[in-house]
């Protein structure tokens, strides 16, 4: 009994946060196939070109968030709280002082540039919004560190599938209006949730020596993590490049096939990452981390499969039942789901950022990065422009990123 009662305490928290965190992703593919019913594909392409802001604003980051996600756990992992909350303050408030100068700048050009369409003109006030909601919830989620932060957080994801779940009906009455609305209105309900139970409550402060710190620590990893962000829209710039809003409509639904089952390996990766850092900064063994990478690679891989294999062949009677605006999709989203099983299976390299091995992370992602713009060009141009071939590089650029995310954290693990 006293053996099981030990159990319950280690287990709770990554049993209690991997199910919120499926029950949340579950809310999210609903909330995605709501979408599909009632807004038209046009619309979700607008939506989806308007939404590119919100990924490329990240560079105002500046790698402050990212090295934060590095030192604090490491500061932690050498018992020294002082350090970690003076962290923390100084990227809170480098990140408050930049969300309200976008802001600012979002506000001004909303009243003062003469849009031609009212679905742009509000399109962009919410994505500036949803800017300034994610980037504090970013600097939030940093901060959750600790198994008691992270089973804070379990219940804080439950709450937000709830909202997200609740506010659906914005949806079904308003179409385009109400998915903006909602998508603003969900962040920054979480935001709320992430601001008051967070674990670390500081106060505004700033220190340059804390701030050129985390700058040097965390531009290398940004940098490059930008560059796979900036990388991951390129087939979307495509398509708007050589296609039309239908058509980005129609391959974003496809999308969401990639997106469902990248969202609980996801959702995992924020939790085993920071882990591995404080495990490193505990006993500096990296040898052990590399066979928690292969567990890891493995459970997501086995825990995944099955979902892929099931929803494959689900998915031509569902989309010809209940989406038929989007029927011309399903290809892709056959393909893209594949493609989600090996980006979800590759979250182990994350462990090269734990030890710091900087080369190996370069070349990962510099590598991704050719492969994802190269595959997913090459194979629209050879596919006659089709979104189909787009999808077709995406599976091959993250099949090829499996094989050397694995070969790269073994050699970094090992040397």
């Amino acid at each position: 009994m006293k053996r099981l009662k030990e159990k319950i305490v280690v287990y709770k928290t990554p049993v209690l946060y991997s199910g919120s965190s499926i029950i949340k992703a579950f809310a999210s593919i609903i909330v995605s196939f709501v979408i599909a019913k009632y807004v038209s594909p046009e619309d979700l392409g607008l939506w989806t070109t308007i939404s590119l802001a919100l990924t490329y604003s990240v560079f105002l980051q500046g790698g402050i968030i990212n090295g934060l996600n590095l030192e604090l756990p490491y500061a932690y992992g050498k018992g020294n709280k002082e350090e970690a909350e003076k962290l923390a303050a100084v990227s809170q408030t480098y990140i408050i002082v930049v969300s309200i100068l976008v802001l600012s700048i979002g506000v001004g050009i909303n009243f003062f540039y003469p849009f031609q369409e009212a679905k742009v003109k509000w399109g962009v006030l919410a994505i500036t919004f949803m800017i300034c909601f994610t980037f504090y919830q970013s600097y939030l989620l940093s901060t959750f560190r600790s198994n008691d932060a992270f089973l804070k957080l379990s219940y804080i994801q439950l709450v937000d599938a709830i909202v997200n779940i609740g506010t659906l009906i914005l949806i079904i009455y308003y179409a385009y209006y109400g998915m903006i609305v909602k998508a603003t209105v969900v962040i920054f309900i979480y935001v709320i949730l992430l601001h008051i139970f967070r674990p670390i409550k500081v106060r505004f402060y700033w220190n340059k020596n804390i701030f050129k710190n985390l700058l040097k620590v965390g531009f290398p990893i940004f940098g490059l993590a930008y560059l796979e962000l900036i990388t991951s829209t390129i087939d979307k710039v495509w398509i708007i490049k050589f296609s039309d809003l239908n058509n980005v409509g129609l391959y974003s639904f496809g999308l969401y096939s990639l997106t469902m089952v990248t969202l609980f390996s996801s959702s995992i990766a924020s939790y085993i990452y920071p882990r591995m850092t404080y495990n490193y900064g505990a006993n500096n063994n990296k040898v052990l981390l590399w066979k928690y990478v292969k567990k890891v690679t493995i459970i997501v891989f086995i825990t995944l499969l099955p979902v892929v294999v099931i929803g494959y062949f689900a998915l031509p009677y569902i989309i010809q039942t209940f989406f038929p605006n989007y029927i011309l999709s399903t290809k892709v989203m056959q393909i893209l789901l594949i493609a989600g099983l090996f980006k979800g299976a590759v979250i182990g390299v994350n462990v090269l950022w734990s030890i710091k091995k900087w080369k190996y992370m370069i070349i990962y992602q510099l590598s991704y990065s050719l492969l994802y713009a190269g595959f997913t060009y090459l194979f629209f141009i050879l596919l006659n422009k089709t979104i189909e071939g787009i999808a077709i590089g995406v599976l091959l650029a993250n099949v090829s990123s499996v094989i050397l995310g694995l070969l790269l954290s073994y050699i970094g693990t090992h040397k």
